[in-house]
Protein backbone atom coordinates (compact mmCIF):
# COMPACT_ATOMS: atom_id res chain seq x y z
CA UNK A 1 0.00 0.00 0.00
CA UNK A 2 1.57 3.17 -1.22
CA UNK A 3 1.91 6.27 1.50
CA UNK A 4 -0.81 8.66 0.33
CA UNK A 5 -1.06 12.47 1.10
CA UNK A 6 -2.26 16.00 0.20
CA UNK A 7 0.71 18.14 0.04
CA UNK A 8 4.67 17.36 0.82
CA UNK A 9 6.83 20.21 1.28
CA UNK A 10 10.31 21.27 3.24
CA UNK A 11 11.04 24.36 5.49
CA UNK A 12 13.53 25.36 7.44
CA UNK A 13 14.25 24.86 11.06
CA UNK A 14 17.96 25.86 12.44
CA UNK A 15 19.35 25.49 8.93
CA UNK A 16 18.20 21.79 8.89
CA UNK A 17 15.17 20.62 6.44
CA UNK A 18 11.76 19.45 8.00
CA UNK A 19 10.12 17.30 5.85
CA UNK A 20 6.47 18.05 6.64
CA UNK A 21 3.49 16.08 5.37
CA UNK A 22 -0.25 17.52 5.15
CA UNK A 23 -4.12 15.84 4.35
CA UNK A 24 -7.36 18.04 3.85
CA UNK A 25 -7.93 21.34 3.10
CA UNK A 26 -5.58 24.63 3.96
CA UNK A 27 -7.73 26.64 5.50
CA UNK A 28 -9.23 24.20 7.93
CA UNK A 29 -8.21 24.23 11.56
CA UNK A 30 -4.90 23.04 11.41
CA UNK A 31 -4.19 19.83 13.37
CA UNK A 32 -0.39 19.15 14.15
CA UNK A 33 0.73 15.97 14.33
CA UNK A 34 3.73 14.54 16.09
CA UNK A 35 4.78 10.63 15.19
CA UNK A 36 6.70 8.67 17.42
CA UNK A 37 10.47 7.66 17.65
CA UNK A 38 12.19 6.19 14.86
CA UNK A 39 8.74 6.53 12.92
CA UNK A 40 7.50 9.32 10.68
CA UNK A 41 4.61 10.76 9.06
CA UNK A 42 3.36 7.81 7.63
CA UNK A 43 2.40 6.48 11.46
CA UNK A 44 -0.99 8.83 10.04
CA UNK A 45 -1.67 7.48 7.02
CA UNK A 46 -4.77 5.18 7.88
CA UNK A 47 -6.15 7.79 10.75
CA UNK A 48 -5.69 11.14 7.85
CA UNK A 49 -8.37 9.69 5.67
CA UNK A 50 -10.92 9.48 8.28
CA UNK A 51 -10.18 13.00 9.96
CA UNK A 52 -9.17 15.23 6.73
CA UNK A 53 -12.66 16.16 5.58
CA UNK A 54 -12.80 18.16 8.75
CA UNK A 55 -9.02 19.55 9.84
CA UNK A 56 -5.69 20.46 7.85
CA UNK A 57 -3.52 17.83 9.56
CA UNK A 58 0.25 18.80 9.51
CA UNK A 59 2.55 15.71 10.15
CA UNK A 60 5.98 16.66 10.63
CA UNK A 61 9.05 14.40 10.54
CA UNK A 62 11.48 15.74 13.24
CA UNK A 63 15.39 16.16 12.48
CA UNK A 64 16.75 12.23 11.62
CA UNK A 65 13.29 10.79 11.16
CA UNK A 66 11.48 10.12 7.89
CA UNK A 67 13.08 12.31 5.07
CA UNK A 68 13.85 15.33 7.32
CA UNK A 69 17.61 16.15 7.30
CA UNK A 70 20.03 14.49 10.26
CA UNK A 71 21.60 16.60 12.56
CA UNK A 72 25.05 17.93 11.86
CA UNK A 73 28.30 15.34 13.08
CA UNK A 74 29.01 18.64 15.93
CA UNK A 75 24.89 17.88 17.20
CA UNK A 76 23.38 15.83 19.80
CA UNK A 77 19.85 14.73 19.56
CA UNK A 78 18.16 15.71 23.38
CA UNK A 79 15.05 14.85 23.43
CA UNK A 80 13.33 17.62 25.04
CA UNK A 81 14.94 20.09 22.47
CA UNK A 82 12.89 18.85 20.43
CA UNK A 83 9.85 21.16 21.33
CA UNK A 84 11.94 23.76 19.48
CA UNK A 85 11.20 22.20 16.43
CA UNK A 86 7.39 22.14 17.18
CA UNK A 87 7.70 25.90 18.24
CA UNK A 88 9.08 26.62 14.84
CA UNK A 89 6.96 24.71 12.67
CA UNK A 90 3.99 26.58 14.16
CA UNK A 91 5.65 30.09 13.50
CA UNK A 92 6.61 29.55 10.21
CA UNK A 93 3.60 28.36 9.46
CA UNK A 94 2.21 31.35 10.93
CA UNK A 95 0.05 29.19 13.10
CA UNK A 96 -1.23 31.04 16.45
CA UNK A 97 -2.89 27.54 18.32
CA UNK A 98 -3.79 24.59 17.51
CA UNK A 99 -5.03 20.90 18.15
CA UNK A 100 -2.34 18.29 18.35
CA UNK A 101 -2.30 14.59 17.46
CA UNK A 102 0.55 12.67 19.14
CA UNK A 103 1.78 9.41 18.99
CA UNK A 104 4.61 8.16 22.24
CA UNK A 105 7.58 10.20 21.99
CA UNK A 106 5.83 13.06 19.67
CA UNK A 107 2.91 13.24 21.98
CA UNK A 108 5.72 13.29 24.93
CA UNK A 109 7.08 16.34 23.71
CA UNK A 110 3.35 17.57 22.95
CA UNK A 111 2.63 17.46 26.25
CA UNK A 112 5.80 19.36 27.29
CA UNK A 113 5.30 22.35 24.89
CA UNK A 114 1.77 22.64 26.27
CA UNK A 115 3.02 22.93 29.47
CA UNK A 116 5.57 25.80 28.87
CA UNK A 117 3.78 27.54 25.63
CA UNK A 118 0.37 27.41 26.98
CA UNK A 119 -1.33 29.53 24.56
CA UNK A 120 -0.81 27.41 21.18
CA UNK A 121 -2.23 24.16 22.10
CA UNK A 122 -6.11 23.84 22.50
CA UNK A 123 -6.71 20.12 22.84
CA UNK A 124 -4.41 17.56 22.63
CA UNK A 125 -4.88 14.29 21.51
CA UNK A 126 -2.30 11.29 23.39
CA UNK A 127 -2.02 7.82 21.27
CA UNK A 128 -0.33 5.59 24.38
CA UNK A 129 1.65 8.81 25.35
CA UNK A 130 1.81 10.87 28.64
CA UNK A 131 4.74 12.39 28.87
CA UNK A 132 8.61 11.82 29.01
CA UNK A 133 11.29 8.86 30.55
CA UNK A 134 12.33 10.31 33.68
CA UNK A 135 15.02 9.20 35.61
CA UNK A 136 15.91 9.78 39.39
CA UNK A 137 18.68 11.88 40.44
CA UNK A 138 20.79 9.87 42.20
CA UNK A 139 21.21 7.82 38.53
CA UNK A 140 22.70 11.30 36.70
CA UNK A 141 26.16 9.51 36.47
CA UNK A 142 25.08 6.11 35.24
CA UNK A 143 22.81 8.24 32.69
CA UNK A 144 26.52 10.34 31.50
CA UNK A 145 28.25 6.97 31.45
CA UNK A 146 25.64 5.26 29.03
CA UNK A 147 25.51 8.18 27.36
CA UNK A 148 29.80 8.59 27.07
CA UNK A 149 29.62 5.51 26.21
CA UNK A 150 27.05 5.24 23.53
CA UNK A 151 28.86 8.16 21.40
CA UNK A 152 32.46 5.54 20.95
CA UNK A 153 30.69 3.16 19.81
CA UNK A 154 31.59 2.45 15.85
CA UNK A 155 28.62 1.95 14.12
CA UNK A 156 28.20 -1.51 12.74
CA UNK A 157 27.36 -2.54 9.18
CA UNK A 158 24.48 -0.57 7.48
CA UNK A 159 21.43 -3.31 6.66
CA UNK A 160 20.52 -3.06 2.94
CA UNK A 161 17.23 -4.48 1.99
CA UNK A 162 16.66 -5.40 -2.00
CA UNK A 163 12.86 -4.57 -1.75
CA UNK A 164 10.30 -2.81 0.42
CA UNK A 165 8.42 -5.93 1.20
CA UNK A 166 11.75 -7.55 2.87
CA UNK A 167 11.95 -4.19 4.55
CA UNK A 168 8.68 -4.37 6.07
CA UNK A 169 9.23 -7.70 7.24
CA UNK A 170 12.32 -6.87 9.18
CA UNK A 171 10.33 -3.94 10.84
CA UNK A 172 7.82 -6.75 11.92
CA UNK A 173 10.06 -8.65 13.93
CA UNK A 174 10.30 -5.90 16.46
CA UNK A 175 6.48 -4.30 16.23
CA UNK A 176 3.54 -5.86 17.04
CA UNK A 177 1.83 -4.71 13.58
CA UNK A 178 1.64 -7.42 10.68
CA UNK A 179 4.36 -5.98 7.70
CA UNK A 180 1.05 -5.10 5.66
CA UNK A 181 -0.13 -2.61 7.96
CA UNK A 182 3.92 -1.32 8.51
CA UNK A 183 4.20 -0.83 5.17
CA UNK A 184 3.81 2.42 4.45
CA UNK A 185 5.95 3.83 7.73
CA UNK A 186 8.59 1.51 5.65
CA UNK A 187 7.95 3.00 2.19
CA UNK A 188 8.58 6.71 4.40
CA UNK A 189 11.22 5.43 6.48
CA UNK A 190 14.37 4.52 3.71
CA UNK A 191 16.21 5.59 1.50
CA UNK A 192 17.24 4.23 -2.04
CA UNK A 193 21.39 3.48 -2.45
CA UNK A 194 22.85 1.80 -5.01
CA UNK A 195 23.27 -1.65 -2.79
CA UNK A 196 19.17 -1.68 -1.66
CA UNK A 197 16.91 0.36 0.47
CA UNK A 198 18.36 1.83 3.57
CA UNK A 199 16.70 3.24 7.06
CA UNK A 200 16.77 6.85 6.26
CA UNK A 201 16.25 7.71 10.33
CA UNK A 202 19.72 8.58 11.80
CA UNK A 203 21.58 6.11 14.10
CA UNK A 204 22.57 8.11 16.43
CA UNK A 205 18.64 8.41 17.55
CA UNK A 206 19.25 5.61 19.32
CA UNK A 207 22.07 6.89 21.74
CA UNK A 208 21.64 7.53 25.34
CA UNK A 209 20.52 10.74 26.11
CA UNK A 210 22.63 13.29 28.40
CA UNK A 211 20.45 14.06 31.15
CA UNK A 212 16.20 13.22 31.70
CA UNK A 213 14.57 15.40 33.43
CA UNK A 214 13.47 13.86 37.42
CA UNK A 215 10.04 13.16 38.21
CA UNK A 216 10.04 16.52 40.19
CA UNK A 217 10.87 18.36 37.28
CA UNK A 218 8.52 16.64 35.23
CA UNK A 219 5.69 17.35 37.40
CA UNK A 220 6.53 21.25 37.35
CA UNK A 221 5.68 21.33 33.71
CA UNK A 222 2.54 18.60 33.64
CA UNK A 223 1.06 21.12 36.57
CA UNK A 224 1.19 24.33 33.84
CA UNK A 225 -1.08 22.19 31.16
CA UNK A 226 -4.01 24.13 30.67
CA UNK A 227 -5.41 22.70 26.77
CA UNK A 228 -7.88 20.11 27.18
CA UNK A 229 -5.96 16.28 27.06
CA UNK A 230 -7.41 12.82 25.42
CA UNK A 231 -4.96 10.19 26.95
CA UNK A 232 -5.80 6.49 24.71
CA UNK A 233 -4.15 4.51 27.00
CA UNK A 234 -3.09 1.38 24.62
CA UNK A 235 -4.03 -2.72 26.06
CA UNK A 236 -0.89 -3.56 25.24
CA UNK A 237 1.41 -0.53 25.19
CA UNK A 238 3.98 1.00 27.19
CA UNK A 239 2.37 3.09 29.40
CA UNK A 240 3.04 0.75 32.62
CA UNK A 241 6.31 1.85 32.48
CA UNK A 242 5.16 5.22 33.64
CA UNK A 243 3.88 6.62 36.74
CA UNK A 244 0.42 7.79 35.03
CA UNK A 245 -2.03 8.05 37.76
CA UNK A 246 -0.15 10.47 39.44
CA UNK A 247 0.80 12.08 36.10
CA UNK A 248 -3.26 12.38 35.34
CA UNK A 249 -3.83 13.82 38.81
CA UNK A 250 -1.33 16.53 37.47
CA UNK A 251 -3.25 17.91 34.71
CA UNK A 252 -6.23 19.84 34.99
CA UNK A 253 -8.54 18.78 32.13
CA UNK A 254 -8.06 15.32 31.15
CA UNK A 255 -9.72 12.28 29.84
CA UNK A 256 -8.80 8.81 29.86
CA UNK A 257 -9.03 5.85 27.88
CA UNK A 258 -8.30 2.67 27.36
CA UNK A 259 -8.30 1.08 23.68
CA UNK A 260 -7.73 -2.73 22.10
CA UNK A 261 -4.18 -2.60 20.46
CA UNK A 262 -0.77 -2.46 20.69
CA UNK A 263 1.48 0.53 20.98
CA UNK A 264 0.41 1.32 17.45
CA UNK A 265 -3.07 0.62 17.82
CA UNK A 266 -4.12 4.23 15.90
CA UNK A 267 -2.27 1.84 12.71
CA UNK A 268 -4.20 -1.60 14.10
CA UNK A 269 -7.39 0.17 14.89
CA UNK A 270 -7.93 3.46 12.41
CA UNK A 271 -11.60 4.06 12.71
CA UNK A 272 -12.01 3.62 16.16
CA UNK A 273 -9.20 5.95 17.10
CA UNK A 274 -10.98 8.67 14.37
CA UNK A 275 -13.92 8.51 16.24
CA UNK A 276 -12.66 9.42 19.42
CA UNK A 277 -10.30 12.04 18.23
CA UNK A 278 -13.34 13.81 16.12
CA UNK A 279 -15.21 13.05 19.27
CA UNK A 280 -13.00 15.06 21.85
CA UNK A 281 -12.19 17.52 19.11
CA UNK A 282 -15.78 18.63 18.57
Amino acid sequence: MQFQFDREYQIQVNQKKVSVIEWGEPDATPVLCLHGWLDNAATFHYLAPLLKNQYRLIAIELPGHGQSEHLSADADYQFVSAITVIDAVLDILHIDSCKVIGHSMGGALALLYAGVVKQRIEKLALIDSFGAFTMQPEKTFQQLQAAIDDRKKVSGNKRYFSNLEIAAKARSQVSELSWRILYPLIERGVMLTNKGYQWSSDSRLKQASWLRMSEAQHDSVLQQVVAEVLLLEAEQGILDKFPIQHRLSLVKNVRHKIKKGGHHFHMQYPEDTANEILSFFE
